[in-house]
């Protein structure tokens, strides 16, 4: 379960009331085609139906928060939430390292586990034992070749299930466990910033992107349509839609960084919400997230929140390329 306050991200699916109801297979169809989530109020089952979050992310106007503040806001976040017993997964990246860093600037203990697998095409243990070394923290490593096959009732999240894994075999079920999610490099996206420069500002292009980049994994950044198919038009509307309700915001480049925020931001969290474990996810926190999105767009873009924040942060992730869990599933 999720116990700090994500509510831009809460969502739920509400059951078909009848015994009788049919898998939807259009639910299915929509999930793959954003690899692994859906954007429209379908259920998995005919008759079902999903209730987005409720709140709106962005303001009607810029807000005066500096850095120090977002700093403020994500310390006060792990003060009340930490206990004795913490646990913070180590993943080579940027959000998790900021995340250990903070813990040790506030003298808050912590037990840091990795995963990785002898059988990944790339690994990032030796980028975390470098951070290991420069936060001078102990890591327990855990191997786990691959993900086993697991039936997904809603939204696929393979990460969610391999963390799971591991707390499980390592004992660790009864700690408070903090994640990175929702974190700084989750909503900079650097290839519609890089479009915007170059095109203007074009949502009906970015929304052909948001489609077609999540249904490839990342692999695809095409503006153009791809799919006649009309749940994949669907998708598309929805994320001009979210444009629209951007508009109201008027820094136009916070319009373009996080017109998607809510509904991946929506996918990362959700499993996580279904479990009887203590999740604490402070990037994700309803002052942090809602301060950060409505700052100037100047303070954000290409640069790195992170080390504005914390001057004395380690640039190691910065200068790898992350690959990802690059754990295979089975």
């Amino acid at each position: 379960m999720n116990i700090n306050a994500v509510d831009f991200f809460s969502c739920s699916f509400q059951g078909a009331t009848s015994k009788n109801n049919s898998l939807n297979d259009n639910f299915y169809k929509e999930r793959s085609m954003l690899g692994g989530w859906t954007v429209s109020n379908r259920h998995p089952m005919q008759g079902g139906k999903r209730h987005k979050a409720g709140p709106i992310l962005p303001d009607k106007q810029i807000n005066k928060a500096q850095v120090q503040d977002l700093r403020n806001i994500i310390e006060k976040t792990i003060k009340k939430y930490a206990t004795d017993n913490n646990v913070i997964t180590l993943s080579g990246g940027k959000d998790s390292t900021a995340l250990a860093h903070i813990f040790k600037k506030l003298n808050i203990p912590f037990k840091a586990i990795s995963l990785y697998s002898d059988l990944s095409i790339t690994s990032e243990r030796p980028v975390v034992q470098q951070i290991a070394d420069v936060l001078d923290i102990e890591v327990e490593y855990y191997k786990l070749d691959t993900i086993p096959a697991h039936m997904f009732e809603y939204w696929v999240e393979n990460p969610y299930t391999a963390k799971c894994i591991a707390l499980n075999d390592l004992g660790l079920e009864d700690h408070t466990l903090f994640t990175g999610e929702i974190g700084t490099g989750e909503m900079q996206i650097n290839q519609s910033l890089q479009y915007t420069a170059m095109m203007g500002y074009q949502p009906q292009d970015l929304a052909y992107w948001h489609v077609n980049v999540c249904g490839s994994y990342r692999r695809i950044n095409s503006v153009k349509k791809l799919s006649d198919d009309p749940i994949y038009d669907e998708c598309v509307e929805h994320f001009y839609n979210r444009f629209v309700e951007w508009d109201r915001h008027p820094d136009v480049l916070n319009r373009v960084m996080f017109s998607r925020l809510q509904d991946e931001g929506a996918y990362r969290l959700f499993n996580y919400g279904l479990d009887s474990l203590k999740w604490v996810h402070p990037f994700a926190e309803n002052a942090f997230i809602h301060t950060c999105v409505n700052m100037p767009s100047d303070v954000k873009g290409n640069k790195n929140l992170y080390r504005m924040m914390y001057p004395d942060l380690t640039d190691i992730p910065w200068r790898y390329p992350k690959s990802g869990l690059g754990i295979p599933s089975d």
